[in-house]
Parts: structure tokens; sequence; C-alpha cells
């Protein structure tokens, strides 16, 4: 009798636990939460299902993240498996929510209610639920701003840093950037920095973003600050009788900036800034006419970006300049924007001599001091040593006027020497003049012929059309450039240098020619024209350089077109030899 009493009791001991080993429970974080925060749903199971049906619930939430575990335990039955789910929600609308029953494998979940506010103020959350809202510097989560300049200028980059400090572990969370505030842009700057800081005696981690902020009209500035919710590790005894986590957040205050207006006795273009330097890279010691040398202009400012400053640029007569693409280098620190920017330039000297650079000044406005301020460098003096070919030659002399004055002088006591002897003295100076303006013209006449022989504009052998190229180059070209340079500018093309091309071509020229845009001025060939324009968006902006070389040897193969002025068109004296 004993013994079948034991076997019964047993029996309904198995019955009882039926239940348990068939479990499912769904729990709220909250029981009431205001519009726009997050409540997580969590629903603990033994039955095997990878990821529950949540159809039901997007009819009032949205659902946001979702976390699984799993774990295996041993009880008085053996091994049991659970899995616990965690689902983050946000309600779309206020009110009393309904959490519908749920299926999980072969069970539904029991319903739940969820008080949903408007006003974050009427939450009624219950006391001892686990919620963790802080805007103080003490509580376990905080948000720090940090404005650089609380009075800046209009159209002045100002740096704002913003601290997000936990110190307890977060498991998420959503970490909002502050509102652009009315009157002013706000853009990120640089990458999320992570460390760790001590604040009244308690340590934080410390999530570190940047933002640039530029007023864009003076007057009051509100800018409202950066807000932190999220779900991060709850107390010991939440631990021990709860999930162990906790809805936290944070909200940083509203910032108030006094926007000053331009001052009337700034610069234009206005540059506010805490710093601006201009530096020269190692200028060369010397150089040569028509070989290229290149200067580097580095230019540092702090408290404003790359955007705002004004174009590096260099001066000097005597050279040819030709300018690369500038490179900035943006960054952020010390709670405010830092910019470098440095620049190539490609100098050309014309001449033997000396020259003198000088690197165009920036000016700008300290708004430490409050005054205006002039970034500069002493010009950059050079020896040009003489070249080859044309660029044998070294420059004028700068005294000519004074030249001028000893040589009339000079003549003038000569005259007064020669007394009655200077009527015959004047007939023979005309005599002289005369013999040397004939000499003058025959010799002309046989340059003339000698050009028609043996043309040096551009030797068209090696193209398909080398008749068609000898007729062309027959015609009277522009100058009398020397044989060297037009052989360099043959290779040039052939070779398909863009940057000697650049410098070659307006060597050509008889007429003084600095840049490619004069050039193209006296260009002949519509062609040759548009080939230029290329080739200057090719050097220094955003060309295609591989079709501007093809295009280069194609309306190049038989040398520069140039326009014929207006004195060889009419000339004053009549032909030497007359067309019938």
């Amino acid at each position: 009798m004993h013994r079948r009493s034991w076997w019964l009791a047993c029996a309904l001991a198995v019955l009882m636990a039926l239940p348990a080993l068939a479990d499912t429970r769904v729990t709220l974080s909250r029981d009431a939460v205001a519009m726009g925060e997050t409540v997580v749903l969590t629903i603990d199971t033994d039955q095997p299902v990878a990821s529950p049906d949540l159809g039901p619930l997007r009819a009032d939430f949205s659902v946001g993240d979702i976390d699984s575990s799993r774990q295996i335990g041993f009880d008085g039955q053996g091994v049991r498996a659970s899995q616990q789910i965690r689902i983050a929600l946000k309600p779309l609308r206020a009110g009393m929510l309904a959490i519908p029953a749920l299926t999980i494998g072969n069970q539904r979940t029991a319903p739940l209610m969820l008080e949903v506010v408007t006003n974050p103020g009427t939450r009624s959350i219950a006391p001892g639920r686990s919620s963790t809202a802080s805007t103080q510097m003490d509580g376990p989560v905080f948000i720090d701003t940090v404005i650089d300049d609380s009075t800046p200028y209009v159209q002045q980059a100002v740096g704002v840093t913003v601290r997000l400090h936990y110190a307890i572990n977060l498991f998420n969370g959503e970490f909002r950037q502050p509102e652009p505030p009315e009157g002013a842009s706000l853009q990120p700057m640089g990458s999320d920095s992570r460390s760790m800081r001590m604040v009244n005696g308690r340590q934080y981690q410390v999530l570190e973003r940047h933002y640039l902020l530029v007023p864009e009209r003076s007057g009051v500035l509100r800018m409202p600050g950066a807000s932190f919710s999220g779900e991060g590790e709850s107390g010991f005894f939440d631990g021990l009788f709860g999930d162990g986590r906790e809805l936290v957040s944070a909200q940083a205050p509203v910032r108030t900036l006094q926007v000053q207006a331009i001052p009337s006795s700034a610069e234009r273009p206005w540059l506010p800034a805490r710093q601006v330097s201009l530096r020269v890279a190692s200028p060369p010691a010397e150089a040569r006419a028509g070989k290229a040398f290149d200067i580097v202009v580095e230019l540092r400012a702090e408290g404003v970006t790359s955007a705002q400053l004004p174009e590096l640029q260099i001066t000097g007569a005597g050279v040819q300049v030709f300018a690369q693409p500038a490179q900035p280098t943006d960054s952020f620190a010390d709670g405010r924007p830092h910019v470098v920017v440095s620049r190539r330039f490609s100098i050309v000297p014309q001449q033997a001599g000396t020259v003198s650079l000088q690197v165009t000044p920036v000016d700008w406005w300290d708004v430490a001091s409050d005054t205006s301020r002039r970034a500069e460098v002493t010009p950059i003096t050079l020896k040009i040593a003489p070249g080859l070919g044309r660029y044998a030659a070294s420059a004028p002399p700068a005294d000519v006027p004074e030249s001028n004055t000893e040589a009339s002088a000079a003549l003038t006591s000569v005259m007064s020497r020669l007394g009655p002897a200077l009527p015959w003295a004047l007939a023979f100076i005309a005599l002289a003049l005369i013999g040397i303006l004939a000499w003058w013209a025959s010799r002309k006449r046989g340059h003339a012929k000698a050009d028609v022989l043996h043309p040096r504009a551009f030797d068209a052998s090696d193209s398909p059309n080398a008749s068609e190229a000898a007729s062309t180059t027959s015609k009277p070209s522009r100058g009398s450039a020397p044989s060297t340079d037009m052989a360099d500018f043959r290779h040039a093309v052939k070779s398909g240098d863009l940057a000697a091309v650049a410098r070659l071509l307006p060597l050509l020229s008889s007429s003084p020619s600095r840049s490619l845009a004069d050039v193209r001025d006296q260009l002949d060939d519509r062609a040759q024209m548009d080939a230029t324009s290329q080739l200057e968006r090719a050097l220094w902006s955003d060309g295609d350089a591989d079709a501007v070389r093809a295009t280069i040897r194609q309306v190049f193969a038989k040398g520069p077109r140039w326009k014929v002025s207006e004195s060889k068109k009419k000339s004053l004296l009549p032909p030497l030899y007359p067309e019938h």
C-alpha cells in the first residue's frame, strides 16, 4: 500500500512539473513611457524558436533592435534549455497601448498594457522601476557640451564638442546630435573618439563628437542640446531579481550664443580666425632662365576651414607662373577647426638677372583680440643665370633714362666742338644712314627668300600629309623663334608632356606672352585655340589629360598657326617684286 502511494506521489509531481518545462513569459522594462522613448519587451521561453512573429506589434510600435541569448542548465528533471529574446519597441502614438499575445512555438504569451504619454513630465513610472534619466554631472549617464566661442562673429567657424559620459555598461542606445539652430549651419567634423575621465570622483567612459557651427546672422543664437536614450546595466539587486537591464537617457541643456556683426573696419574678403600664417618651404638659392623651378607656399590657420580661405597666389615680373591645385587638410583639435593648405607653383624665368617674387598676403580678423591682421612673407629674391637660346640675354639695365641723358650731353659737346664743319658732318651722317638702310633692305629680302625655301615653323615630315604641312608652314610665321625652342616644342608634343607644351608654346610667339590665355588670343586656328583651353583645364583643373594629349598631337602636328599682324598685312613700302 505504501509502495503504491509512493508511485502515485511521483506521478503527481511529474504532472505538476510539466507546465514548468513548457513555460513562456513576457515582461516590459517599464509600465509607462513618453513619446519618443524606447521600451524593451523581454520574452523568456524554452521553446525552440529562432525568431517570434512580430507582425502584431507593428500596428502601434516601431520595432528596433532584437537581441537573443540561449542558456543551458540543470534542475531536478535533468537538462533544461531556455532562450531569452529582447525586443526594443518605440510607441507610434500616445495612450494605453496593448502588447498583443505573441505565438512562440506552440504557445502564446499573455497580453500586456503600456501607458504612453505626450508630456514626459506627466509620466507615472512606478517607484523602483528600471529607468534612469540624467542631465547632471553626477548621474550614471550625462552629456557635456563645450562651445569654442560663446560670442562669435557672423561667418566665424565655431567648434562644438559634445561628450557622452557613462559610468555603466551600455547594451544599446541612440546618441542624437543637436538640431541645427535657426540662423546657423551645423555639420559634423571628423570621427568619434573614446576616452576615460574622472568626474567628481567617479570614473566615466566618454564618447566624444565634434561639430562645426557657422552663424549666418548677428543676434542671439540658441543651440539645442544633444540627447541619448538606450539600455544600460542595472544595479546588483535588479540583476538578481530582474533581467539586469535598465533604460537610461540624458539630455544636454540648450546653449545660448551672442553673435556679433562684421566690424566695419574689417578687410574684405571677411576672414574671422584665431591664427593665420604663411610660409615658403625651402625656396631655391638660384635658377636659370628658361628652366622651371618649384616653390611651395603653405598656409596654416586656426579657427577656420579651407572653404573660407582665399586662393594662394604668387606674382612677379619677368617670370611665367604655373599654379597647381591647392592641397587642403582640415582637422579638429583643441575644440576648434584647423587647416593646412599647401600649393606648388612652377616658375619659369624669362631672362637672366634678378627677380622678386611676392606671395599675395592674406588679411584676416583676429577674433581673440578683435583686431585686423595680415599674414605675409618677405619677397623671394632670386638670381637668374643665363640660359640657352633666347634665354642667354640678360635683362636690360634699369637706368635707361640716365643713360639717355648722358648720351644727349655727349652729343651736345661733340656738336659744339665741330663748329663750322657741322654741315659736312651732318651730310656724312646722312649718307651713312642711307647706306645702312639699303644694306638692311637687301638683307631682309635674303631672309625672306630663305624662310620660303627653308621654313622654320615645324617639321612635319613624320606626318602622313607632309606636303600639306610644308605648304602650311611656308606661310608667314608669327615670329622667328629659335630653333631650339621649336625642337623642344615638337618633342613635347610628340611625347605628350603637357607641362612642357604649356611652357614652350608662349615662347614661340614674337610678342611677349606670359600665359596660355595670351597665346590663345594670338592663334589663328580655332582647333588650336580650343586645345589651349583644354590644356589649361588639364593642368590646373579637372580636365582629362589623356584626351588633351591626343588633341594636342593632332592640332599642333603642323605647328602653331599665328595671326598675321596688321603691319604685315599692309606694308608702308611698295613690294620689291610686284605681282602681275
